[in-house]
């Protein structure tokens, strides 16, 4: 998921800031106060590259491999959500020559519905450089299931971490995964874990519950009454690829996260099926699956271990979207 922000332009219409990625271009867009629906015109440039070209962003003809120039729609499908079902294709022209580069195979705008605080550190213990951070967040509960987007800064793709976690109401707890955030230049993964760590030099020591069940696992105090979040200290290790899978390498770390609040509108969390596909698409019938690079690129042959958007679309039209380290015949 990636944060960016609406604000109204006028009577009819909205202006989209941040919606490609950092620093793209600001553009208007159709809203029906009547029916909730947002329209972006065919062709809407979303990117400056330094003066030299223009990436444009346009509805996309699969099986003709060409763009459509009928506008771009998000209908509202509740819960402060918006739900687009076309592919979506950037399209950079430079003089005659045209490249294409996929941005997305359906899409969702959702309404922040919470905000997330944050102190972190980077450095050695010496030359600790700390970051106090706020950010919007976009809560969503169902049933014991919770997921948190946007909860740490976005990636140098434009995508906010997501956690995502099973709820102990009893206790007041949360249990949230450990979570991919990226690829370093060095091909190295970024990976979010819960951690201990040292309180003399605050750094963090090792993946949090070694040896168990929960390796690797966040904890969290939650009140659903109020609407409150409190997470457990958390690092982004370096993480490299082998057979046996994902390996943190405990020595080298991104970065501290020595706490995280988040708080959240109890009144807007609750999720409609359709924003549930991990629960609703048990019995639904798979169409196909496509992979597609972090970038947006679509991939014929994802290479081996490598950090990609896994997009299965199912006979109803429908998609669900997960960030995975592919990982052939498994």
């Amino acid at each position: 998921m990636k944060p960016f922000t609406i604000e109204p332009a006028d009577n009819d219409s909205i202006t989209l800031s941040g919606f490609y990625m950092r620093n793209c271009l600001d553009f208007k867009a159709e809203y029906s106060e009547t029916t909730g629906k947002i329209s972006i015109p065919a062709g809407t440039p979303v990117f400056d590259y330094c003066g030299s070209y223009l990436i444009y962003l346009y509805p996309w003809n699969t099986e003709d491999e060409e763009v459509i120039m009928r506008p771009i729609e998000y209908k509202y499908i509740g819960n402060n959500v918006w739900e687009c079902n076309s592919d979506l294709m950037l399209v950079a022209i430079q003089g005659e020559e045209m490249q294409m580069s996929v941005f997305s195979s359906g899409s969702r705008i959702a309404r922040c519905n919470g905000t997330t605080n944050n102190t972190s550190y980077v450095g050695t213990a010496d030359e600790q450089d700390e970051y106090i951070e706020s950010r919007p967040s976009y809560v969503t509960i169902s049933g014991n299931n919770i997921d948190i987007y946007n909860i740490l800064q976005a990636d140098q793709y434009g995508y906010g971490v997501h956690l995502s976690g099973t709820i102990d109401r009893t206790a007041g707890k949360v249990w949230f995964g450990y979570t991919l955030t990226g690829q370093a230049n060095d091909g190295n993964y970024r990976i979010l874990t819960g951690c201990e760590y040292d309180e003399d030099t605050n750094m963090p020591t090792k993946v949090a519950y070694s040896g168990t069940n929960n390796y690797g696992k966040v904890r969290a105090s939650i009140d659903l009454e109020k609407g409150e979040i409190a997470i457990d200290p958390m690092a982004i290790w370096v993480a490299e690829y082998s057979e046996s899978g994902i390996m943190v390498d405990e020595n080298q770390f991104y970065e501290f996260v020595k706490t995280v609040n988040v708080t959240y509108d109890v009144s807007k969390t609750d999720i409609s099926a359709i924003e549930a596909p991990s629960m609703t698409n048990v019995e639904k019938e798979v169409s196909h699956i496509d992979y597609y690079a972090i970038d947006g690129r679509k991939l014929a042959e994802p290479q081996e271990g490598s950090l990609v958007i896994k997009v299965t679309v199912y006979t109803d039209g429908t998609r669900k979207a997960d960030k995975i380290v592919y990982l052939r015949n498994r």
